[in-house]
């Protein structure tokens, strides 16, 4: 058996700091070292900053030093301004020579991405001989491969709706202010930057979605609402009612051939409490999908601690961790294996296996 995968994290936000814990529970993974963006980080080792015993990895913002360190992969979890201002550094660390995985939006990044980028991409992993690779909970694990995976079973597919439900009662109050919580629908729809933060989500889902099933969209329309609460919210802050308890991303997919409503839909629902939950979703559906076809096909996903308590988030060292974190992060680390044993370039998109197609001449490869 061969030796655990070397690994560095690339900023140590809530996402890094689990991949740290994640990276120590294995034994498939050892920790290398750990890229800081701030100086209150720099120097502290890694097991500190989760709360657990020293791991002998400080952590540092001194880039030439990281890059000496031989590792098979970086886990890039950097901030997400919603600009893609990520990209210089994602195609610095390939041209240095490291493979790089990242829950970043940049999955099936040739449907939606400039040229211009494309081909500084491509040049970067082949000059670095290198591999880049983007997944997650969504994109990737429930919009592509679980909920495509499941048109499988039809015959016809008029139209495919993903709705994802984050209660938000266990996140920071500032945070949720800033993105409009407790503030009239009015002045919320100004925060643009969750706006493009979440169109850069949702056009990575509904353009692999599009590529997958083999059809063309004639239009993709974004959308968002701001909802307000009839009622008087009271955790995690006090939010009246007439103010913002959901906002609601979406972007949506038109087929004109196959039917006037839109034929696939991505939504994203960030909401506090169950009663701002939306039409036809019931408490603790983190995710719904609905297939309209030949049969028609209906699921819902939740995300639980255990089965076994009604436990919100794990404690793990230090840390407050929701489910849905865990799940956003495992699916990089398990292409982690993958990534090192492709050639040069970018790793696809694992997505589904067999599954509906506009045209089932599209599906295999020609002989």
């Amino acid at each position: 058996m061969r030796q655990p995968y070397r690994l560095m994290v690339w900023g140590p936000g809530r996402m890094g700091k689990l991949c740290i814990w994640e990276a120590t529970q294995s034994p498939a993974f050892e920790l290398v070292g750990v890229r800081a963006y701030s100086e209150a980080k720099n120097g502290v080792d890694a097991g500190e900053l989760i709360g657990v015993a020293p791991l002998g990895i400080p952590m540092s913002t001194d880039v030439q030093a990281l890059l000496k360190i031989d590792c098979d992969c970086i886990v890039y979890t950097a901030h997400d301004e919603g600009t893609y201002h990520t990209d210089d550094e994602i195609l610095m660390l390939l041209a240095a020579g490291k493979n790089v995985v990242t829950p970043l939006p940049y999955q099936d990044a040739h449907l939606f991405r400039s040229a211009d980028f494309l081909a500084r991409l491509d040049e970067a992993c082949r000059s670095g001989g290198s591999v880049f690779h983007a997944g997650g909970i969504d994109p990737d694990l429930i919009s592509d491969r679980i909920l495509l995976g499941l048109t499988g079973a039809c015959a016809e597919v008029k139209s495919v709706r993903l709705q994802e439900c984050w209660d938000c009662s266990f996140a920071q109050e500032g945070p949720l202010r800033y993105v409009g919580f407790g503030q009239s629908p009015a002045e919320a729809e100004k925060v643009v930057l969750t706006q493009t933060i979440a169109n850069n989500f949702t056009t990575a889902v509904a353009r692999t979605a599009e590529r997958v099933l083999g059809v063309t969209y004639d239009r993709l329309v974004e959308s968002h609402d701001y909802v307000a609460t009839t009622e008087d919210i009271q955790t995690p802050f006090h939010i009246p009612a007439g103010t913002v308890g959901r906002i609601t991303h979406r972007m949506q997919g038109y087929v004109d051939a196959i039917s006037a409503e839109p034929f696939f839909t991505i939504e994203y629902n960030w909401l506090v409490g169950n009663g701002m939950l939306p039409e036809g979703v019931a408490p603790g559906q983190y995710y719904v999908g609905t297939i309209e076809g030949r049969p028609s096909i209906r699921m819902a996903l939740d995300l639980k601690v255990s089965h076994q308590n009604n436990d919100r988030t794990y404690r793990l060292g230090s840390m407050d961790v929701e489910p849905a974190y865990v799940a956003t992060l495992v699916p990089c680390l398990q292409a982690i294996p993958h990534i090192c044993a492709a050639k040069p370039g970018v790793l696809p998109s694992f997505g589904p296996s067999l599954h509906w197609m506009a045209d089932l001449r599209q599906s295999a490869p020609a002989r």
